[in-house]
């Protein structure tokens, strides 16, 4: 992150998104988004997690900037081939990013102003060499800033502002273990009015992410990461005109169950192996609407749930100084359950048929094993050879497009 601070930047935002877009096989996936291609792969086939928790929508500003702020930000790893099999779910690449811990000696802090927006770090000790705490925050201040001089116009104030706020804990209970808290909130809000035509509509989206984790160090040479995860992202869309009013509302939740083991035989090898499990609930498309007191409401289209479990083996060893060899296997499962009603409509779009299926009833299910392969050949100091082989499967397609602000098709076969 250091590195990254110091190239230019856009409005004196320092946007991660944008930097790993420089990078040899990463290209932008349009002007002004934070949308990236790898290689040939979409916007929706790259990983991206904070924390361990999965980010689904990370821009700002219709896309105009990343929803992470590089004040809490410590590490940066893109993994732009031959993913490990410690990762699964996407194709093109993992962008795992790490916040800051906090210092545990003396408090600082941080801040600055910008055209955009706006934001401030203080970090500390909570206790002395044992327990610190990190916290974060930026937030767009033009339409504050604004407002007094369009109050009486007929723009009336900017009606577009966004948030973030990073906070992360830690208590190193010994020398053996010790214990992660991070969280991250971000909200665009965007609402405007007619005030002749008596029109409103209120916009809202963004990402909630909270993780748990537990270091426990069994020896020198094995040690343990149990980590359990909330991560969401939500849109909503309100309007109101007169006597009528309406409310849209789509977003996936996910809980997360991750334990992860890190075994080191010998200086050569890196023994990795772990399990995944994770519990989805999609709402596709949730509305309702009022008009003179009656009151509708979509029934048909229902939330919907999974379960997403996997388990790896992976081996990172060096057969000398210039070959690196990195192999393993993923298992996946996924099963779609109930409750859900599965409806046959005709031609015209009236329900025919359906098949009801009970709380936690199997609807469908999914499994498959996912081997991954890759090698390195050290040519000198600064350049190599690589070459990988990669199978993963792709069960169920979370986000249509995670990069859009519009109420988007959430779905599962």
């Amino acid at each position: 992150i250091e590195k990254i601070k110091t190239l230019p930047v856009l409005f004196g935002e320092v946007d991660i998104l944008k930097t790993i877009q420089l990078l040899p096989g990463v290209q932008s996936s349009g002007e002004g988004n934070t949308g990236f291609y790898v290689r040939g792969g979409g916007p929706d086939q790259n990983l991206i997690l904070l924390d361990e928790a999965v980010v689904y929508n990370p821009g700002h500003l219709f896309g105009f900037f990343s929803v992470f702020n590089a004040d809490a930000i410590n590490n940066i790893t893109l993994i732009k081939g031959s993913i490990p099999a410690n990762y699964g779910g996407r194709l093109s690449s993992v962008l795992d990013i790490s916040m800051k811990e906090g210092n545990d000696k003396s408090y600082h802090g941080e801040g600055g102003i910008g055209i955009i927006a706006s934001r401030a770090t203080f970090e500390g000790p909570i206790i002395n060499n044992k327990s610190s705490f990190i916290i974060s925050g930026r937030r767009t201040y033009i339409d504050v800033l604004a407002k007094p001089f369009l109050k009486n116009t007929e723009l009336g104030g900017i009606p577009y502002f966004f948030y973030d706020l990073n906070a992360k804990v830690n208590y190193r209970f010994s020398d053996k273990d010790r214990l992660y808290l991070s969280s991250y909130l971000g909200r665009d809000i965007f609402s405007f009015s007619f005030a002749e035509g008596g029109f409103t509509a209120d916009f809202s989206w963004g990402n909630t992410t909270t993780t748990l984790r537990w270091n426990h160090l069994f020896s020198d040479k094995l040690f343990m990461n149990v980590s359990g995860i909330y991560n969401a992202y939500k849109f909503t869309f309100s309007s109101k005109f007169e006597t009528i009013s309406s409310k849209i509302e789509t977003g996936i939740r996910d809980g997360n169950l991750v334990v992860d083991f890190d075994f080191f035989p010998n200086v050569r090898h890196h023994i990795k192996y772990g399990t995944n499990y994770t519990y989805h609930i999609f709402t596709p498309r949730k509305g309702e609407a009022e008009f003179d007191e009656v009151k509708f409401e979509t029934s048909k289209i229902a939330n919907k749930y999974s379960h997403d479990a996997s388990v790896y083996l992976m081996d990172d060893f060096d057969l000398s100084e210039r070959i690196k060899i990195n192999a393993g296997v993923r298992g996946v499962y996924f099963i779609h359950v109930g409750p859900y009603n599965f409806y046959t409509f005709s031609e015209n779009g009236y329900v025919i048929d359906s098949v009801v299926y009970k709380k936690g009833e199997k609807v469908k299910s999914y499994y498959g094993l996912e081997p991954r392969i890759s090698a390195r050949y050290k040519l000198n100091a600064s350049s190599s050879l690589k070459a990988g082989f990669t199978h993963t499967n792709q069960f169920v397609h979370l986000v249509s497009n995670s990069y859009t602000t519009l109420p988007m098709d959430i779905w599962v076969p």
